[in-house]
């Protein structure tokens, strides 16, 4: 009878717990879902050695790894005529990472141009009416520095914004970012790890991309206007 009583306590016991659990399941759904983020760019610069991209928003500052191939446009002849933008992007915990795609028009680069055998030479793919180049690029994403005093480089004319797609970290692990590590010089201008930072002319790379309100909150590709890079 003990025994009989036991087992039957075990299994409603049982089923308690599993009922609980059933209840907490769609706040667990919840806690595991993307979320996402609306960051408003303010500048992008590019360390001094070439192999950093450094880009200042409102919520974060995000250091990428810059890859060959976008460092190799850097010096390019055909470099004021890419259209370059960046989409797809994805943090997690302190983690973001993203894909570009650089075009150049036949326009900009027509057959037995110097322009094109560079991008070409570059590993851009020939697409017959353009010449594309495809990659991804990641980095670190950190809380906003105090940059009070800093010479911060102007890149757009107004306000520009980009979807950050926000995934969701272990359960039960607190999202906890380092502050940024760009500071100001003595000069007035940034630095991040004691390398001089500078400011990187459009439509060299045109990550930031404009919400358009007529069209009902999609995103359409910045365009700036005359501003070129200082290197």
């Amino acid at each position: 009878m003990k025994r009989r009583h036991f087992l039957a306590l075990s299994i409603a016991t049982a089923s308690g717990l599993t009922a609980g659990c059933k209840g907490i399941g769609p706040i667990t759904d919840r806690w595991l879902e993307d979320s996402k983020y609306d960051e408003t760019l303010s500048a992008f610069l590019i360390t001094q050695d070439g192999k950093k991209l450094v880009v200042l928003g409102k919520q974060y500052h995000y250091i990428f790894d810059m890859p060959p191939q976008l460092r190799a446009v850097m010096t390019a002849p055909y470099r004021q005529k890419l259209d370059t933008e960046f989409i797809g992007f994805e943090a997690q915990g302190d983690t973001i990472s993203g894909r570009y795609r650089m075009t150049l028009s036949r326009a900009d680069a027509p057959p037995d141009s110097d322009a094109r055998a560079r991008a070409l030479a570059d590993g851009f793919k020939d697409e017959g009416h353009r010449l594309t180049e495809r990659g991804t690029i990641s980095g670190t994403r950190y809380l906003p520095s105090n940059l009070d005093g800093a010479q911060i480089p102007q890149a757009f004319n107004s306000a520009y914004r980009v979807d950050v797609t926000e995934k969701p970290s272990a359960v039960g692990k607190a999202i906890k970012l380092a502050l940024s590590p760009v500071a100001v010089a003595a000069d007035g201008g940034l630095a991040v790890m004691q390398l001089a930072l500078f400011p990187i002319g459009f439509p060299i790379l045109l990550i930031a991309m404009q919400r358009s309100a007529s069209s009902g909150g999609s995103m359409h590709p910045a365009k700036t206007e005359g501003n070129g890079d200082s290197r």
